[in-house]
């Protein structure tokens, strides 16, 4: 008897292991399963987000494509037979830019988190200006400023913004803008190009010192380019 009732008790515990293994696999498999679930969920989201920022990406580009086409029209041009019509027929500077702006605006409600919209906001910014709304130029160059230095636009912003700090007696802020400008490194902007800019800020807010040093620098760095040849011409001119 007391040999059966081992026998018994053995062959519960071995029971009892198999039902816990079986337990855990159980387990473990509802939680493989869940985790599963997650990365088909996790990649179907990536998967469509893939695809939703493509079109806005192909709707942002169309939309400033047309903006630009717009802006770049030419005004009160005569036709010309043999020339092909134009896509947009202004009369006036003040016309087009008005026009050209509101489809940059349009470009930034509908795709504000996009390259294009950061192209847009400088444009709406160069509108605003030959429309003499320099309180929006400025506005909006500070905001399309707001992007890597990797970028042109942090280049263009800054140049155009200064440009229209030097037109309304900011000649400080101007001098700050391309001095912060000419100290970054972009491929694309030659640094002697920023410089040449600054020194003309300088001239214009009349801070003659600063102005000859740096033509005078451009010109030792740049002795045979045009740049060189410009910056000693305008050095000369300097009194």
């Amino acid at each position: 008897m007391t040999r059966l009732h081992r026998k018994d008790l053995k062959q519960d515990e071995v029971r009892e292991k198999v039902a816990e293994a079986v337990k855990s696999v159980s387990l473990h498999g509802r939680e493989v399963f869940y985790i599963i679930a997650i990365v088909i969920v996790v990649g179907s989201i990536a998967f469509a987000w893939y695809f939703y920022e493509q079109k806005q990406q192909q709707s942002s580009q169309y939309l400033l494509g047309q903006a630009l086409e717009k802006y770049s029209s030419p005004v009160a041009q005569q036709p010309d037979p043999n020339v092909p019509k134009p896509a947009y027929d202004f009369k006036t500077d003040s016309e087009k830019y008005t026009s050209a702006l509101k489809d940059f605006e349009e470009v930034i409600r509908k795709h504000g988190n996009t390259p294009a919209a950061d192209v847009a906001r400088y444009m709406v910014g160069v509108c605003s200006f030959y429309l003499k709304d320099f309180a929006k130029a400025e506005e909006h160059f500070k905001q399309s400023g707001r992007v890597s230095d990797k970028n042109i636009l942090f280049f263009q912003s800054r140049t155009a913004l200064a440009d229209l700090y030097s037109k309304t007696g900011k000649s400080d802020q101007a001098v700050a803008l391309i001095r912060e400008a000419s100290e970054r490194s972009n491929p694309l902007i030659p640094k002697e190009y920023l410089l040449l800019q600054l020194a003309e800020v300088y001239e214009k807010a009349g801070k003659k010192t600063e102005a000859r040093e740096t033509y005078q620098k451009i010109v030792d760095q740049n002795k045979d380019s045009a740049v060189g040849f410009q910056a000693q011409q305008k050095l000369n001119q300097v009194q």
